[in-house]
């Protein structure tokens, strides 16, 4: 599973965020941090979007949101909080001083991991949130009694 999620997050992104924050998300950079991190970040990811997504479709499902604009809206709430999320997750640690490295004479050395690293990290998650979002949307959505002609049918009416 820590190899699907690191690679869904790395495959295009890793460059945007960096490598050195890629490989502590790996728990590849320092010896305190050994477990990949992907996965619990990507599973949150996929919660999160999942639920906005049935909220969406099952709880509010009311015809006014039966639009593209509706579904454009949902979408939107469900980027902002994968965003805050993922930046937010890796803020924390930089904060605690969790990204640091032992070198061989016994020092602690920081990664070099800033606060951008961080935010562009959150943007990744939002927009791979896009992604799991509408793939859910696809999956789900044929069941509701309003929306489930949302977003591609909304344009015929």
């Amino acid at each position: 599973m820590g190899q699907f999620f690191g690679g869904f997050y790395c495959w295009l992104f890793e460059d945007f965020f960096g490598l050195d924050l890629a490989n502590y998300l790996w728990g590849q950079a320092t010896e305190q941090q050994q477990t990949n991190m992907f996965v619990a970040i990507g599973l949150t990811m996929f919660g999160i979007s999942l639920a906005i997504m049935l909220i969406y479709y099952y709880a509010i499902n009311h015809p006014k949101l039966c639009s593209l604009w509706g579904w454009l809206l949902f979408l939107g709430i469900n980027m902002i909080i994968n965003f805050f999320v993922g930046w937010q997750w890796v803020l924390s640690h930089l904060y605690e001083g969790k990204m640091v490295y032992e070198d061989a004479q016994h020092q602690i050395i920081p990664l070099p991991i800033d606060e951008w690293n961080c935010i562009a990290f959150g943007v990744t998650n939002a927009l791979l949130s896009i992604i799991v979002f509408t793939a859910f949307t696809y999956m789900f959505k044929w069941k509701s009694t309003n929306c489930w002609v949302a977003p591609e049918n909304t344009f015929r009416k």
